[in-house]
């Protein structure tokens, strides 16, 4: 089963939103940061690439018919 188009924009967001929280992470106090906390988003940030890169997408889901969990 492949997902929708809208479910892939959905997935595109959460990736920006993730690289600008590792960025507001990274560059939260000058010269010191949690590098824990950074791996850790880092991870999803890979996890979410990955999802994209390799999720099936289904072009014939109608947009208005899908509901978002």
């Amino acid at each position: 089963m492949g997902h929708s188009v809208e479910q892939l924009y959905d997935k595109i967001q959460a990736l920006q939103t993730k690289g600008l929280e590792l960025h507001r992470e990274r560059y939260k106090v000058q010269g010191t940061y949690n590098e824990k906390q950074c791996q850790i988003i880092l991870d999803d940030i890979r996890q979410f690439a990955r999802e994209i890169e390799r999720g099936l997408v289904d072009f014939d889901i109608d947009f208005g018919k899908t509901s978002k969990k």
